[in-house]
């Protein structure tokens, strides 16, 4: 069941759009309930220019917006700007944002490998691959996390290069994953990575290698034909069985327009992530200044 929230203020006519998250708000109560969750985001940065005019001009918010314009020094204590936001509609109580607050200093105390990985953690569960891979580097940099969060930064940021089509990238750190943590939902990632791209054949001599006992391999097989069977009856399969059909009868043009279209669709739905990641490249994120 999902979560209502009730406005009792202005809506706005046109969404605001969270650039690190997609997610989106119409209202001051939606804005105070995403930030509440989101704290970890604006540890060494503050939301962006954006959201104040949006809490002027769509919201209505004129003193709030005023409030806040004199709190975005990076100067200045990023806690008061939160605590004026909230303040401002009686959308929590004083409890509640302390309880907010404290949170947010506990955040800022937190060592920033793990800072670093917790954000990755969330934009990839947001749908940012691209950022959670960056942040993700940014937390294995100086290697002074634990083992068990080191395999768990390595298990996530390779989902999140899978997500993207970096499969030889992601099977390397699915391999680092299960070296540090010990964890064969890693291996059992890298094990069904190979087998997609290759054949099972050579999945299973892969994990002869890893020495994993016989129970272990006839999990990852039963979970595998899971996957695998409902692969081949998902849109994606039958376009493929299609273009296989046409090749084997020497329709090789109209197979390939069927690719063509194909990969078109697929780059539709993946080319926002791939050119983000392009851009970030270069222009890196909002990560503590050394």
């Amino acid at each position: 069941m999902r979560e209502s929230i009730i406005c009792v203020g202005r809506t706005g006519k046109e969404p605001y759009r969270f650039p690190e998250t997609g997610v989106q708000i119409f209202s001051y109560e939606e804005l105070c309930y995403y930030l509440s969750g989101h704290m970890l985001l604006y540890l060494y940065t503050l939301p962006e220019e954006e959201l104040l005019l949006y809490i002027r001009d769509e919201l209505g918010l004129e003193k709030l917006y005023r409030q806040l314009s004199k709190l975005t020094d990076p100067g200045r204590d990023q806690m008061k700007y939160f605590a004026a936001l909230f303040r401002e509609g009686n959308y929590f109580s004083e409890e509640e944002i302390r309880e907010i607050l404290d949170e947010y200093r506990d955040l800022k105390n937190t060592p920033y490998p793990v800072q670093c990985k917790w954000t990755g953690d969330m934009l990839l569960e947001a749908g940012r691959a691209s950022m959670a891979i960056h942040y993700y580097k940014e937390a294995l940099k100086p290697e002074t996390m634990g083992k068990m969060d080191t395999g768990a930064a390595y298990h996530n940021m390779a989902v999140a290069k899978s997500r993207l089509f970096r499969l030889e990238d992601a099977k390397i750190d699915f391999v680092k994953a299960y070296q540090y943590a010990g964890d064969e939902e890693s291996l059992f990632y890298y094990y069904a990575l190979i087998a997609f791209t290759e054949n099972m054949e050579k999945a299973k001599e892969e994990m002869e290698s890893f020495k994993i006992s016989e129970l272990s391999q006839e999990s990852f097989e039963n979970r595998f034909a899971a996957i695998a069977e409902a692969y081949h009856c998902s849109s994606l399969a039958e376009k493929q069985k299609k273009i296989e059909y046409l090749l084997q009868r020497e329709k090789t043009e109209e197979a390939e327009n069927i690719y063509e279209r194909f990969v078109r669709e697929l780059q539709k739905d993946f080319r926002p992530e791939m050119e983000m990641e392009d851009d970030l490249l270069t222009a890196g994120l909002p990560v503590r200044k050394e």
